[in-house]
């Protein structure tokens, strides 16, 4: 996410790409209905793998075009430095890589009751309770984001390009991913190897914030490494920017959760809700007026937004201040910086969201 996270859900490709963690077991809904789910994700991802080969064979034997096989060397270098410089796993995820001969990997839906910042979760086995639902079909996430929306909640649904197994399978780089710009396909590996480093069930948010936090450091550090101070500068440009835009959306989100808890009729709160929405495209507007912003974040703050969609962005942000400083309390070094996270993670939830707190002023606690 980094821009992915916009990249994910239709902003031109660059930010909701937050790589969705889409597990193969769902929740139950009704038999029917978890057997059909579970079918189509099983198919899937299996289908997936099956078009997948090892990178090192296809660099070697020549058997892609030139120009993927010179972006699957750098995926290679990617990976290498993820694992030598960042402590991340060395495992085979990011070996293999498959062509699906479409552009999204799978599909996701999110979904908020229409006066409640809280995302409704999906509970499954592996990944805990998660805010969103996978498709590898299109037609069937619209579907099933048609009937939320007929239930009258909020909803927001896109293609996602990319998505992890935690670790428990051998993700490959997907056709969908290789040519993003370097630092994005490099954020991307680096977010996602995240995952193995630390994941919590149940907690999308520290997830998710773990998981791009140690992208922003690897993509930094990464860019350095190579003496591409340019590339640094520009990204560095991106992430203040973004920061900017991402405490506006925490403070529009804080203005929802005071109407939400305002005990005002429905028809009042909903046509103050319109204008709260209103209001921060216009604040958004007259920030990004004045200097030289990139665009990425305007289709996704100026197109019509509701909770479910705010939601898809506020998850990947929320920690990111209290590990921040927790890096930097423990001198910038990743492998102690991993190992007090860890430590975080054998609290209660209670105690974790505390602690966090404690290291850095959190405009998400308790919101709804």
């Amino acid at each position: 996410m980094p821009e992915r996270l916009i990249s994910i859900l239709g902003s031109g490709n660059l930010i909701l790409s937050r790589v969705v963690c889409l597990t193969i077991c769902l929740s139950v809904l009704t038999a029917c209905s978890t057997i059909s789910y579970y079918e189509q994700a099983v198919r899937g991802h299996l289908g997936l793998l099956f078009k997948s080969a090892s990178i090192d064979r296809l660099i070697a034997t020549h058997e892609v075009e030139s120009r993927t096989r010179e972006r699957l060397m750098l995926v290679r270098e990617i990976r290498r430095f993820g694992v030598n410089q960042l402590s991340l796993p060395d495992n085979d995820s990011y070996t293999r890589y498959a062509d699906l001969g479409r552009d999204y990997a799978v599909w996701a839906v999110f979904a908020s009751e229409e006066f409640s910042v809280e995302p409704m979760t999906w509970c499954f086995p592996i990944a805990g309770c998660v805010p969103y639902r996978g498709y590898f079909s299109r037609h069937r996430a619209e579907r099933f984001a048609r009937d939320l929306k007929a239930g009258g909640l909020d909803v927001f649904s896109g293609g996602v390009p990319a998505y992890s197994t935690l670790g428990w399978g051998s993700d490959p780089v997907l056709n969908t991913v290789l040519m993003w710009p370097d630092d994005q396909l490099a954020g991307l590996i680096f977010h996602e190897l995240a995952h193995q480093v630390v994941y919590v069930k149940n907690e999308s948010a520290f997830n998710e914030s773990f998981a791009t936090f140690v992208e922003e450091v690897g993509v930094q550090q990464w860019l350095r490494d190579r003496g591409d101070t340019q590339a640094l500068a520009a990204y560095q440009s991106r992430r203040a920017w973004r920061a900017r835009v991402v405490k506006q959306i925490f403070n529009h989100r804080a203005s929802l959760v005071r109407l939400y808890r305002s005990g005002l009729s429905a028809d009042v709160m909903r046509k103050k809700k319109e204008l709260l929405f209103a209001h921060f495209r216009e604040r958004y507007r007259n920030e990004r007026s004045v200097g030289q912003h990139p665009k990425i974040w305007d289709h996704w703050v100026l197109g019509k937004s509701n909770n479910a969609r705010l939601n898809a962005i506020t998850a990947y942000h929320q920690y990111i201040p209290a590990f921040q400083q927790l890096f930097e309390e423990n001198g910038s070094n990743l492998n102690v910086f991993f190992e007090k996270v860890r430590a975080l993670t054998e609290v209660t939830p209670t105690d974790r969201v505390r602690q966090l707190s404690r290291l850095r002023s959190l405009p998400l606690k308790g919101l709804d």
